[in-house]
């Protein structure tokens, strides 16, 4: 009985890995673009992240205080790794632990994020040596959820390693993600296919459901005289479910987003989103509006 129970649950963690949510992405490691698949990692203390799953273990289950998460090499006994901490595992202020580990001359940056997260901090050197870096940052939502993260590496793996965390880092996102979401989308056989552009710029972008969701709309987005967003109905496309997906040819012209989607979630609210493209790796996003 006890090996009948022990296989069954064998086959229930291979069973939630195949489900686990990816995307295509790229890192820029030395200037040049390398391709990656990231995997989804929700984790139950109100964020999430996107990482390299072929490269990179998550384990939550390393901190007393239940709220932070670990990320380091998945197969090499490596110096190098990350922490992301809730305020409540640092018994301070998100700003206490940035401030604290600064000196009078640090310099802090901002990095890019698709999420809406603001992400501020710093790198400085561990040892006199300089052989260790550390970095020191504060993830903020725009509605004021705060994470710290803490990373670690050998100088030497800066390009590798370091950024590939700082990458990661870049993917935190706060609440709950959309019901919905959008990638590129050239062939998917269990996709209905919609066309509402069919001029030189027209991509293919699949929708698809985390969640069902009814009342789905495909929108043309412009600006008005007074600046702003504005959305037109281009396809009505009914109720949009997991396992049914929607591949809609869409044209982007410029930076600016002239598309975008709605829907009424599971708890009956209406959500609108412009489908945007990220600065960081090409990968698409939806930013509510």
């Amino acid at each position: 009985m006890k090996r009948f129970l022990a296989i069954v649950m064998v086959l229930m963690l291979l069973a939630g890995a195949a489900c686990a949510e990816t995307r295509e992405s790229v890192v820029y490691l030395e200037g040049e673009a390398e391709p990656i698949t990231e995997t989804l990692y929700e984790t139950a203390w109100g964020f999430s992240i996107w990482y390299d799953a072929d490269l990179l273990d998550v384990d939550d289950s390393m901190s007393e205080s239940g709220y932070s998460l670990m990320i380091s090499p998945a197969e090499y006994d490596l110096p190098v790794y990350m922490e992301i901490m809730l305020p409540q595992a640092l018994g301070t202020t998100a700003w206490d632990f940035l401030g604290v580990n600064a000196g009078k001359d640090t310099e802090y940056e901002n990095l890019y994020t698709d999420s809406g997260t603001e992400i501020i901090g710093y790198t400085k050197s561990a040892d006199f040596n300089d052989e260790i870096i550390q970095g020191f940052y504060i993830a903020t939502s725009i509605n004021g959820e705060q994470a710290a993260v803490y990373i670690s590496f050998p100088q030497e793996m800066w390009e590798g390693w370091g950024t590939r965390l700082l990458h990661t880092m870049q993917t935190i996102t706060f609440g709950p993600l959309p019901a919905v979401r959008a990638d590129w989308g050239e062939e998917n056989e269990d996709a209905i296919s919609v066309t509402v552009s069919d001029d030189e710029y027209a991509v293919w972008i699949l929708f698809t459901a985390r969640r069902p969701v009814s009342d789905f709309q495909v929108l043309a987005l412009d600006f008005n005289d007074n600046y702003e967003l504005e959305a037109k109905a281009a396809a009505s496309l009914g109720t949009l479910k997991p396992d049914r997906p929607v591949r809609v040819s869409l044209s982007f012209y410029g930076d600016i987003p002239n598309n975008g989607i709605s829907f009424v979630d599971e708890d009956g609210a209406f959500c609108r989103y412009a489908v945007e493209m990220s600065g960081l790796d090409g990968s698409l996003f939806l930013g509510a509006f």
